[in-house]
């Protein structure tokens, strides 16, 4: 993949707000998918190509005349400003906002790219040549029709549309994340009885241990109450949420991480600056021997989860199998 870096409307501080959550996410995939993804989502910018010219006897020089010459002219600048509510421009500070990025673009000759919500693009930002503006409805149904080829850009792009849908349009369309099929549509129905199951290699020992789940900040999760771990092929451990999770946090800065010994024995070079997703839990069931029986399609047993799966607790507490909490 090619590296690309964007110059984006916002500041380089953390990523705490809503809106800025969804721009890191959003500039994570294009920085990963690189160019060619660049060129697919914003070809209205007439954006340079970044195939390799090739030139045999290059006679574009009177003083030299090689045998032949190699190049690539791919340079652009993006300024990227999002928005999660309808009609921001209609505000004072959306409109001095729009008027400080024109200036700032031109003296760069850079592209602006507005992101927002509307269903029709925003008077103020129609006839500018230099912009671009699109809904994230428009976004999402380009990056689902993009053939990428690549299992880790499919997955940053499904974790990106369960941001939109929670961030965004405040809800979920579950026929585009069918292993939610047994899941309430609404974010909070069914949250008391809901099971979050991840993969458990380096978080149920840190569970069972520490009584937290650790992963990458504002992952999105739905909300539920309690949290399994398959590790070795099977689920043995039931946890309870205690609070809600803490989306993005320092860990030197969780007082019950702190109290315990588990940055010094668990993550020695943990750097503060280094924001996490942290869940409190308790541990309320320890006999649950749920072996697990998925198998590829060649008939072979592999992973229940590879990232997320949910089930119910009446589910989990009555299976024998993976298969029976689907």
């Amino acid at each position: 993949m090619n590296n690309i870096e964007f110059i984006t409307a916002k500041s380089s501080s953390a990523y705490s707000k809503p809106e800025d959550r969804v721009t890191a996410e959003f500039l994570k995939i294009l920085h990963y998918g690189g160019h060619e993804l660049v060129k697919y989502l914003f070809g209205d910018f007439d954006l340079p190509d970044n195939s390799v010219n090739v030139i045999l006897q290059d006679y574009s020089n009177k003083v030299s005349r090689p045998d032949g010459r190699i190049s690539c002219d791919c340079k652009y600048d993006i300024l990227v400003e999002s928005k999660i509510t309808k009609n921001a421009l209609n505000t004072l500070h959306g409109q001095q906002q729009l008027a400080e990025h024109l200036k700032y673009a031109a003296s760069i000759n850079a592209f602006i790219l507005y992101l927002t919500p509307d269903d029709t693009c925003p008077p103020q930002l129609s006839n500018i040549t230099n912009l671009v503006w699109m809904n994230w409805k428009d976004v999402l149904q380009r990056l689902k029709d993009y053939d990428s080829k690549d299992r880790l850009l499919d997955y940053l792009i499904s974790e990106f549309t369960l941001t939109i849908e929670q961030v965004v349009y405040k809800n979920v369309n579950v026929s585009r994340v069918p292993y939610l099929k047994d899941v309430e549509t609404t974010i909070d129905d069914g949250k008391d009885e809901r099971v979050i199951i991840v993969g458990g290699r380096w978080g149920e020992p840190v569970a069972l241990k520490y009584n937290v789940y650790i992963c990458r900040a504002n992952r999105f999760f739905y909300p539920a109450k309690y949290l399994a771990f398959c590790y070795d092929n099977r689920i043995n451990y039931l946890f309870e949420i205690v609070k809600d999770p803490i989306d993005s946090i320092s860990l030197d800065k969780v007082p019950e991480i702190t109290a315990t010994d588990y940055l010094t024995a668990m993550e020695p070079s943990y750097n503060p600056s280094e924001m996490r997703k942290v869940f409190l839990l308790k541990l309320v069931k320890d006999d649950l021997f749920i072996q697990n029986d998925s198998k590829d399609k060649n008939g072979k047993t592999c992973a229940f989860t590879q990232k997320q799966r949910y089930t119910t607790y009446n589910k989990i507490m009555s299976a024998k199998v993976t298969s029976e909490l689907v």
